[in-house]
């Protein structure tokens, strides 16, 4: 049962991450809560509705967002926490973002037997040269 959940919670965010691509609406509502937060590499917290206007007003447009290996899950009854490598190149409010590494951390929840998005945080990996011993 864990796997089929887990399973299930990796599709969605697999849908999630294309209509992020897509600017797909009727997606981003399903897979969305109303509580949705997501925390942005720089730190900025956008909301759920925050989020969908700076998506479908171009001010965020996805060039590549994908995934680069496993996605690790922690499943609970009503809650999972996924955890994976992706890479992205975006454009934010004119400014190009380059292609880079992050890690993302998802929380979803099961709201009426459907699993829907309600944080997600995205952290830039940064290759630093290891210090000296």
């Amino acid at each position: 049962m864990t796997d089929d959940v887990a399973s299930q919670v990796i599709k969605a965010e697999q849908d999630r991450i294309r209509c992020l691509l897509d600017v797909d609406r009727g997606t981003y509502d399903r897979l969305h809560a109303a509580e949705y937060r997501l925390c942005n590499p720089t730190g900025t917290v956008w909301t759920r509705d925050e989020y969908l206007d700076l998506l479908t007003t171009g001010r965020v447009a996805y060039r590549e967002l994908g995934l680069t290996g496993d996605v690790d899950a922690i499943v609970g009854t009503d809650v999972v926490v996924l955890r994976y490598r992706c890479v992205i190149e975006l454009t934010v409010d004119g400014a190009d973002i380059p292609r880079h590494e992050a890690w993302h951390t998802d929380v979803y929840t099961n709201a009426s037997g459907t699993w829907r998005c309600v944080w997600s945080q995205a952290t830039g990996i940064m290759d630093l040269p290891l210090a000296a011993p």
